[in-house]
This record gives C-alpha cells, structure tokens and sequence, in this order.
C-alpha cells in the first residue's frame, strides 16, 4: 500500500509540473496568436505565403508578392505598394494612363476604390505622392490623376463613388485654370481628376490619364 501510495503522489506531482510549466503556456499564448494572426490575415491558411517580422510586433505576410501589414487591434491588413497616412488612409498612385472606369476597376481589385479626397492634408498627400512619382505612361495628360468623383448621372451634380455630394465630401477646391472649372468642355467632362497642385479639374471619362487608388483607415 504504501508504494502504491507514493507513485500516487509521485504523479500528482508530475501532473501539476507540466499544467505550471512555463513552457506550455507559452505554447498555448503562441497558439493563441496563430489563431489571432489567422483571423486578420486569412490569406495565410493557403499554405503558400511566407511571413517576415518587423520591429513591430504584427507579422508582414506576403501574398502574391505584395506584403500586406496585419493590424490586429482593428482586424485589417495594409499594403506594402501604398502609402500609409495615419488617419487619413492609404493610397497609390498608378503612372499607368487607364479610362475612369478601368481606373476604378483596378480600384476595387487592389482592395480598394478610386481615391476620394475628404480634406486638405488628404489632398497634400496626394499631390505629394505625384510629385514624387517617375514619368506616365500611356497618358494623354502628364499633370492629371483620376479620383472617384463625376457628374455621369446628372451634369453639374458631382457626387463621389459612394453617392456622397462632392461637397459633403469635405473637399472641392476646383482650379481656375482654363477660365475655372469645372467648365464640361465640348459637353463630354464627367469624370473628375486632381491635378498636380491638388486642385480638381473635369475630363472625359475615356482618356487614359494615371490615377490614385485609396484604401481608406477604418
């Protein structure tokens, strides 16, 4: 009895050692943050993306050869091809001349929409990203950027992509360039471009002219 008794005890011991351990919670907490990391970049259950870490204690997944940034107080990933603005959102500018409507499909296949300037710090972002950039290609204008705004549905009514009045949007500094616009020249300008100053300016929706894509922070 008394052997049967201290085996006993020998392995309620053992039991307690390994729940205590260090080494187990740790498995779980890192369990615990694959799960996390699953939920906000669920691309990596795919099996053929790899990851990278930062001084930033989010993982960097790369999918497609794009990296996308977790963030995972807000459950959202970010681009690595996009400028990151906090607080105003994430944004890339195409050098690639595209009519509105091919712009704002390419748009929405990167994750995002046709950009739509809601302020003034927005709009000097924008007009820095372009005066950063190298030369366009296949663009009619070289000092024209597509936005996600137009007066297709009723002329001289801009709304934004998201059936927002332009001026509701927060933003509507028209240049005055060419006697001041928008002037819907030749009747045919419903699309609207920023120009490299970060005012607005109406073009006809099917020249190719670059453009800026917008994620926006949520």
């Amino acid at each position: 009895m008394s052997g049967l008794l201290l085996f006993t005890y020998i392995s309620f011991f053992i039991i307690f050692v390994v729940r205590s351990s260090p080494l187990k919670r740790n498995v779980s907490e890192s369990a615990a943050l694959s799960s996390l990391n699953e939920l906000c970049c669920p691309f990596l259950r795919n099996g053929t993306s790899s990851t990278e870490t930062n001084d930033n204690p989010m993982n960097f997944p790369i999918s497609h050869g794009t990296t996308w940034k977790c963030n995972f107080v807000g459950n959202k990933h970010r681009r690595d091809d996009y400028h990151h603005s906090p607080g105003i959102g994430s944004h890339k500018l195409h050098t690639r001349g595209k009519t509105w409507n091919e712009a704002r499909k390419i748009c929405i296949e990167e994750g995002g929409h046709l950009a739509v300037i809601n302020s003034i710090a927005e709009a000097n972002v924008l007009s820095d990203l372009f005066n950063r950039s190298s030369s366009f290609t296949d663009a009619t204008y070289s000092n024209q950027m597509y936005l996600g705004i137009h007066d297709i549905f009723v002329e001289g009514d801009w709304v934004t992509i998201h059936d927002e009045s332009l001026l509701k949007s927060g933003y509507s500094a028209w240049t005055d360039k060419w006697g001041g616009q928008p002037d819907n020249s030749g009747s045919i300008q419903n699309c609207g471009t920023m120009l490299e100053d970060g005012t607005l300016d109406d073009v006809a929706c099917d020249i190719p002219v670059a453009f800026f894509c917008e994620i926006p922070d949520v």
